[in-house]
């Protein structure tokens, strides 16, 4: 997606599907990004017309009225009862969308005076919306728990990616292959999953498959899940992540979860952001949590560019990734993390409405209980463990019983040990000192646990910002503690408690 350092970080809002809540999402967005003093642009392009500014207490224009003033200016839109917050609005109550570059919204904001434009496109994959789409710097998705809105995020997913990779490969000159993924939409009635399509360009020739993986490497959807009301809800996103990775790619990235609320629904009669009419509200809160790490992920990305993940298919799962635990989880780690997984593909999954064929289900579950069996037998744990360890990588200890190489491989101590107890709060700066006094450089950490230096420094600084969602930052600082030779459930729950308190503010 495109970053251009002279306009306002660009962020486009769409629903998979009408009615899922992205105005109040959007309204509730830019309600926060003004009370941190930033100036938002908010572009209302509703393909049936006008629908944001009564959000913000004031009317839509009349058909006689210019909705935007003259490029160029830093004047544009119009201001709304929230100070810092404009309204842009780019169609009309009374005919069809107006005469401005929606595919092009960059042309739209550029020179606009604010630190933020939210281009709100309804819901709907048509074309102009995926063009919008990847002309910003982010993408937010708004969905609900139900499955047809579910598949509509794997709709939203395949179309953006075909129409990603047919620009890419048109602006190389590649119009065989361009015109090889229209085929293959019209004989899937619709494009094929991002990693078949994919496979499937791959296949054609090395220039192709590099430009094809590197387009899905590249491609990120932010996932926000509305009207969450069961536990099953508020841990849908998560599982929808974790599911469409074999079949989308890295392309989810779950940002987080806005209960149901009836403050919501007064708050739309007032014609005011939720934010602004009922903060203490617990939407509220879900809404400003979810706008926290949002700002986090675009300041870094304005900051030191948008990172791809690797290009290439996605490797094959091992099992402790099929369940979803890290390399030394415990036996009841791991019966619990099966049990989570056996409800994730369970026949009546939500999230696995439109993604998965029933074969690939049983395929799945197959996977699942085998990863199970092995895992809980120390017999067939040990040599797996060994078959999927690297070249010259240490084999991972799987609890306590593993000192005398846990000992061999450490370094003499350069730092007086901190006094630890079963009571001890571990925060990240006793991380560190433990580390210190175990004479063990970051380096040695990440290359022993494989997880990353920024996220070992990010646990170290409790820079909760910098670290990804609740699930994966566990399974880091267990890696962590296990490398330390710690108690790894306590140093996970009290941790985490910081890392919870401090990203539901």
């Amino acid at each position: 997606m495109a970053d251009h350092a002279a306009a306002p970080r660009l962020i486009a809002l769409g629903g998979v599907k009408g009615g899922v809540g992205v105005t109040l999402f959007g309204a509730g967005l830019a309600a926060f990004f003004a009370q941190l003093g930033k100036r938002v642009l908010y572009l209302d392009a509703h393909p049936q017309g006008p629908a944001v500014a009564a959000s913000f207490g004031s009317p839509t224009l009349s058909a006689a009225t210019p909705p935007w003033a003259p490029a160029g200016t830093d004047g544009r839109g119009r201001d709304t009862a929230v100070p810092g917050v404009r309204v842009l609005e780019c169609t009309r109550e009374d005919g069809p969308v107006a005469e401005l570059p929606l595919r092009r919204p960059r042309e739209l904001v550029r020179g606009a005076a604010a630190d933020f434009a939210l281009l709100d496109l309804g819901g709907g994959v048509r074309s102009r919306t995926l063009d919008a789409m990847l002309d910003a710097d982010a993408v937010v998705a708004v969905t609900t728990p139900e499955p047809v809105s579910v598949e509509a995020v794997w709709r939203l997913a395949r179309h953006l990616y075909a129409r990603s990779v047919t620009a890419r490969l048109r602006a190389l000159g590649d119009h065989d292959a361009a015109a090889a993924v229209a085929e293959l939409t019209q004989a899937h009635a619709g494009p094929p999953m991002p990693v078949d399509l994919a496979a499937a360009l791959g296949a054609r020739s090395a220039e192709t498959a590099e430009l094809a993986w590197g387009a899905l490497a590249a491609l990120r959807i932010r996932l926000v899940v509305n009207q969450s009301r069961s536990r099953a809800d508020l841990e849908l996103g998560e599982a929808m992540a974790r599911v469409s990775a074999r079949r989308l790619g890295p392309v989810i990235e779950y940002l987080g979860h806005v209960e149901f609320d009836d403050a919501a629904v007064v708050a739309a009669r007032r014609r005011r952001p939720l934010l602004v009419d009922a903060p203490a509200a617990k939407a509220s809160r879900n809404l400003e949590r979810i706008a926290r790490k949002l700002l986090a992920l675009e300041s870094r990305a304005a900051a030191a560019g948008a990172s791809a993940g690797p290009a290439g298919p996605p490797d094959p799962a091992t099992h402790y990734e099929t369940l979803g635990v890290d390399r030394g989880a415990s036996d009841e780690e791991i019966r619990r993390a099966y049990r989570r997984t056996r409800e994730v593909f369970a026949a009546e999954s939500v999230c696995l409405a439109g993604l998965l064929t029933e074969p690939e289900v049983s395929a799945m579950v197959a996977r699942v209980e085998e990863a199970r069996d092995v895992l809980l037998d120390p017999s067939r744990r040990r040599p797996y463990d060994l078959s999927i360890t690297l070249p010259g990588e240490l084999p991972m200890a799987t609890g306590f019983d593993d000192e005398p190489a846990a000992a061999a491989a450490e370094p003499a101590a350069s730092a007086p040990m901190p006094e630890l107890t079963p009571e001890t709060e571990f925060t990240g700066p006793l991380l560190r000192e433990v580390r210190e006094a175990r004479g063990a450089e970051l380096k040695d950490v990440s290359a022993r646990t494989k997880v990353s230096l920024a996220y070992l420094r990010a646990i170290e600084a409790e820079d909760f910002a910098a670290l990804p969602a609740a699930v994966y930052a566990r399974g880091f600082v267990a890696e962590y503690a296990k490398f330390l030779r710690l108690d790894v459930e306590q140093v996970v729950r009290t941790w985490l408690r910081r890392y919870r308190k401090a990203t539901e503010r």
